[in-house]
């Protein structure tokens, strides 16, 4: 089970630019305390959760940089539109 999720952070690692890669390494510098290689034999020597929690943020990063330059577009495309000023919600039904 470890072995499968350390092959999963792997590729997913190899997915990275050489900067986020860098800024991943201080980061678990940081967290960890010892330098992260991100191979199969140092990864299995980890406890489950923290190969969750690496998953988890290599994972942030891809999504932030696959999609985040598609929400900046839509911002882009629809901050000129003439949006109403007010909103709202009706009323409430309250019991009695």
């Amino acid at each position: 089970m470890l072995t499968e999720k350390a092959r999963e952070i792997i590729v997913e690692f190899e997915r990275l630019s050489d900067e986020d890669k860098s800024h991943l390494s201080v980061t678990f510098m940081n967290i960890y305390g010892k330098q992260i290689f991100f191979s199969l034999d140092q990864l299995c020597e980890l406890e489950y959760q923290d190969l969750e929690t690496i998953k988890s943020m290599i994972g942030g990063i891809i999504l932030t940089r696959e999609y985040v330059p598609d929400i900046q577009n839509a911002y882009e495309g629809l901050k000129d539109n003439d949006w109403p000023s007010t909103i709202s919600f009706g009323y409430l039904n309250l019991p009695k």
